[in-house]
This record gives C-alpha cells, sequence and structure tokens, in this order.
C-alpha cells in the first residue's frame, strides 16, 4: 500500500464532532481551560491624529493562576462614545502574550473612545470581564473640537495627581541620574527583590500635565476584576482559538443544491502559501483553524467538485460587541493648551516624515516547509533546456507526471506513485499554483511556461479533508502573480482580518553621527512590549530627543504567580 500522509489537522476533527454532537465536543474543547481574561499595557490614554497606540497583551488564566496558554488569539478594538466599532485588530497570542500598534487616522474625530480587549473564548461571559480604558482621540486638523469645550474644574485633565512615582515591591527602576541634556543616553536598571520572575513591558514617554487624561487602568486594578468573574459562563457558543485563528463561513447553492458534507478549498496565496480542504455541515457552515505565519489578508475560497459553478462562498465577520461605554471622566480644553497642542501636531508631522529613516523592523519566519512536507522533488525550469509548452516540459525534464484525459475527457495532470509500474494511477494530484488549488488542470496545461520557475512534485499519496490525491503537484512562478490574473466564477476572493506581524520597534542610538542631521522629536523614548525577569538585574539603555520636559518610565506586568505588577518613576530633560 502507498504511504498516506493525513494532513488534517486534530482541531479540524474535534470541529467536525462539534457540527454533529455540539454540547459534548464543547465541554471536551473547554475543559481545563476555566476563566480566561486578558490585560492590556498601553503607552498613552490621549493620543493625537497621526500617533501610535502602542500595545501589550496579557491573557490569563485564572484556574492556573499564570498566563493563560489556551487562546492563540485576541481582539483589540477601539469603540466611539456611541459604542460603534472604529478600529480592530487581530492580535497573535504566544504563550500568553501577544504585542501590537493602532495608528490613528485623521479620519476619526476628537472625542471619547473605549480600548477593549478580549479572546473569542470571553464571549461565553458578559463584557463585563473584557478589558476596557477610557482614552481621547484629539483631531487637531478639523476646527470640530466642540465636545471637549466645558468647565475645567469638572475635568479629569491631570486626573491621576500623580508624583511620578509608584512603587512595587517587587521592582525597582534605578535611572543613572535624575536630569538629562538632549539626545543623551539614559542607562536604567530593573532591579527584582522578590515574587520578581514574570514578563513585562516598558514605555517611556513625555508627559504633558495639561495634555493629560488621568490615570489608566492598572494590572492590579484588572486582576481584582477579573478573580471576581463567575466562572460558570452565561453560553457556550464560542469556540476557544486553540489552535490559532478560527475562520469560519458558509456556501450556498445558486440553484437550490445541496449543502450538506460539501467540500470547501482555502488558499492563501503567496510564497508561503497556506491551503485547507473542510467539509460544511447540515447548515452549509464549514471552518477551520489557522495558524500561518503567512498573515497575508488576500484569501480565495471555492467549493470542490464538478458542480462548483453552483456555489457561492461567504466569510463570517467578527460580529460587533455590545458594549456599554460609559465615559466617567472628562476632558476639557482651554487656550492655554493651543501652543502646546499646535507644536505636538507639528512634531508628529516631522517625525511621519522621516518614519522612513526610522522604521520599526517587522519580525518574518522564513521557516516554510510545505504541507506535504520535504519529500518532494524540485525541477528549477532555468537549469534546464527550455521547451516551448507545458507539455513538453513535463515529457523532458520533469519525471513521474505528464499529461492525459481523465474520465471527463478534459486534460489531467497526472503523478506516478512509487509503488506504480505504469500510468494507472487512479487519484488525480493535488495541483497547486502559487499557492492556489487549481481544479480544472487544463488552466495550468495552458498557461505560459516561460513564466514558470520551478515544479516540484510529491509522489506520496495524501489526504487532505477526506479528498485523496495521488501526489502534489506544486508550481511556482517568477513574479508569483498567478493568482493576480487567475479569474474563474466559482473563486472567491475574500479579504480576512488577520493578525498584524509582530514588530521590533525602532531604537534610536547616538552613539554614531549617522542621525546628527536628522531632527529628533520622539514623544516615545521606547517601547519594548516583551522582556522576561528571571534572578538577576536587567539593564537598559535608550536616548533622550530633542524635546525637553518631563517623562515617565512605567514598567507593567505580571510574576509567574499571576501577581500584578506597575512601576512608574519620572525624570527630567533639559
Amino acid at each position: 500500500m502507498p504511504k498516506k500522509y493525513l494532513l488534517n489537522i486534530t482541531a479540524f476533527f474535534l470541529f467536525v464532532a462539534a457540527f454533529g454532537q455540539k454540547d459534548a465536543a464543547y465541554s471536551n474543547l473547554t475543559n481545563g481551560i476555566g476563566t480566561e481574561g486578558v490585560y492590556v499595557h498601553y503607552n498613552t490614554n490621549l493620543l493625537f491624529s497621526g500617533e501610535y497606540l502602542n500595545f501589550k497583551l496579557y491573557a490569563l488564566s485564572k484556574i492556573n493562576q499564570s498566563l493563560s496558554t489556551a487562546s492563540k488569539m485576541a481582539y483589540v478594538e477601539l469603540l466611539d462614545e456611541s459604542g460603534e466599532r472604529k478600529i480592530i485588530q487581530k492580535v497573535k497570542l504566544i504563550d500568553g502574550m501577544g504585542q501590537g500598534d493602532i495608528f490613528i487616522p485623521t479620519n476619526l474625530d476628537s472625542g471619547y473612545y473605549t480600548l477593549v480587549a478580549y479572546t473569542a473564548y470571553m464571549k461565553n461571559w458578559s463584557t463585563e470581564t473584557f478589558y476596557s480604558d477610557e482614552l481621547i482621540i484629539l483631531n487637531p486638523y478639523t476646527n470640530d473640537q466642540e465636545i471637549f469645550w466645558g468647565d475645567k474644574s469638572l475635568s479629569g485633565n491631570n486626573a491621576s495627581g500623580s508624583t511620578g512615582t509608584i512603587t512595587d515591591t517587587s521592582l525597582e527602576l534605578v535611572l543613572n541620574k535624575a536630569l538629562f541634556g538632549t539626545r543623551e543616553k539614559v542607562e536604567l536598571e530593573l532591579v527584582p527583590t522578590s515574587n520578581y520572575k514574570g514578563n513585562y513591558s516598558i514605555s517611556v514617554r513625555k508627559v504633558y500635565k495639561d495634555l493629560d487624561y488621568g490615570e489608566r487602568t492598572s494590572p492590579r486594578d484588572y486582576t481584582k476584576k477579573f478573580t471576581a468573574i463567575d466562572p460558570n459562563p452565561t453560553g457556550a457558543e464560542h469556540l476557544p482559538e486553540l489552535r490559532g485563528e478560527i475562520i469560519k463561513g458558509e456556501i450556498s447553492s445558486k440553484d437550490g443544491l445541496e449543502t450538506t458534507n460539501k467540500k470547501v478549498v482555502f488558499s492563501l496565496p503567496g510564497e508561503a502559501y497556506e491551503y485547507r480542504m473542510v467539509s460544511t455541515d447540515s447548515d452549509g457552515v464549514f471552518m477551520f483553524s489557522l495558524d500561518s505565519e503567512n498573515l497575508d489578508t488576500e484569501s480565495l475560497f471555492q467549493v470542490w467538485g464538478a458542480d462548483k459553478e453552483h456555489y457561492s462562498v461567504t466569510i463570517d465577520d467578527v460580529p460587533e460587541i455590545k458594549y456599554a461605554n460609559k465615559t466617567s471622566k472628562h476632558f476639557v480644553l482651554d487656550r492655554e493648551m493651543k501652543d502646546v497642542i499646535e507644536k505636538r501636531s507639528t512634531h508628529n508631522q516631522i517625525e511621519n516624515a522621516y518614519f522612513n529613516s526610522k522604521p520599526d523592523t517587522v519580525l518574518i519566519n522564513n521557516n516554510f516547509i510545505p504541507l506535504y512536507g520535504k519529500r518532494f522533488f524540485e525541477y528549477v525550469l532555468d537549469e534546464y533546456t527550455r521547451f516551448p509548452t507545458f507539455r513538453e516540459t513535463l515529457v523532458e525534464i520533469v519525471d513521474n507526471a505528464w499529461i492525459a484525459n481523465n474520465d471527463d475527457g478534459k486534460q489531467n495532470i497526472f503523478v506516478r506513485d512509487f509503488e506504480a509500474t505504469n500510468m494507472d494511477v487512479g487519484y488525480s494530484p493535488l495541483v497547486i499554483v502559487d499557492g492556489i488549488v487549481i481544479q480544472e488542470h487544463e488552466d495550468l496545461i495552458n498557461y505560459d511556461i516561460k513564466r514558470v520557475k520551478a515544479i516540484r512534485i510529491a509522489r506520496d499519496q495524501f489526504v487532505v479533508g477526506g479528498q485523496i490525491f495521488q501526489g502534489v503537484f506544486d508550481v511556482e512562478t517568477f513574479d508569483a502573480d498567478f493568482a493576480a490574473n487567475y479569474q474563474k466564477g466559482y473563486l472567491y476572493g475574500i479579504e480576512l482580518l488577520r493578525p498584524e506581524p509582530q514588530k521590533k520597534y525602532f531604537k534610536q542610538d547616538y552613539s554614531s553621527d549617522r542621525f546628527a542631521e536628522i531632527p529628533d522629536f520622539r514623544h516615545q523614548l521606547l517601547w519594548q512590549p516583551n522582556f522576561a525577569l528571571e534572578d538577576s538585574t536587567i539593564a537598559l539603555e535608550f536616548y533622550t530627543s530633542d524635546l525637553e520636559g518631563e517623562f515617565e518610565v512605567v514598567v507593567e506586568g505580571f510574576t509567574e504567580q499571576m501577581q500584578p505588577v506597575k512601576v512608574v518613576k519620572r525624570f527630567n530633560v533639559q
């Protein structure tokens, strides 16, 4: 018997079980997870258009009293004062932590907003369990600031009354001095004392005493609310995303055909492509788990089979959450702020203009292995004498693959099994071009072979989503643009909400004169979203900018025992 490789992820079978026996499957999936929570450390609660809201997520497990490793995906939303979603992001969770940033666009009005974070599994409880905090956005490019007019004595401006120092017994912040010059190196030590091992994030940002919206939710505040959550959920319809993001959709028939147990193919084109084949339930609904380093948003869906033209595919959006947004404090503008607002807005424009000189770095995992593994033969066509047609190329260059008519009389590509001695192989191969699964092989056979860079053949028999394939025929074009020119009535291009790639944030360095002629109006001197404290002091360094005034160091996080930690220290630049 030929060797078979089952490419189905374990979660697929769990989802299939959930279609037929939802209650039992849900109980099996959630057993041992308990109550989950999400805390957000973010850099500021007063933002201008053109600035970034940086954030770090901590997923918490109540039952384990530690970071939660159950959910692999979280959601961060920015809601306006009426509770309407303005921005949503998916955030990948790794070992219970995630990070990201939100750019504040100029089409957002000045006003009060709420930052909300949750996992899909948390939606089985009331939205009161979600992380939320109030912030304001000031859009200086519009004259409509009426929402911030009022009696300043009733405002939340500088409501914190902070002295600039918050001491936590488990961590001490030590600066090499209290007063620094512009573009000077700052040396900071994080000195643990007791109960210190854990994960943390750090923000260093300029303080504006008038442009201030008071205290933010602290790790201790959220932990107190989180631990009081009733462990019994109010519902049981939201699956935890245990294996990555859950993609859910449904098919419908244009001609009233059966939608039960139909196979749906998902393709995420690109160099590190992904594909899935899943079956629909009795309602025509399908779902699958996607854990991929390919974070492209442009995907393709198609129904598999001879009647594919009769079906359409739709994908569920992330449902709007019904969140009661209650503004508990107010911000008031007055004439004294005019100069500060104009300067800060100008600084933002200059910083954005020089963004390419000081970019963040996107962290990319290049360890792509195709789903059929490493057991394949590769033919890079430029290493051979080129032939004018696809058929001749297979005859003259590619071994164990050929073109013949299938049972329907159409031209078909075939791949020989390792144990076969003739061309009677029984099954068609899985044909992929630039990551797109191709059903009609003639589309590839008639393709311009001069645009093909390489052909890879896997000769083993594969089972994908219950469909048997004799081998894989994988084609890579030079420009990876097959998808852009491949138009089929049954092929649905759908833009997905995907996680943003993780970043290594820019860290200014004046140890050389490389940036000597570039203006530096950074308000955010340092944002380091992820570092672990072990059993020794951590030394960090960063540089001040051309801005003078007071700056604030904020370290937040959780110990291994889920004890909340927040430490704040201020220094001056002149």
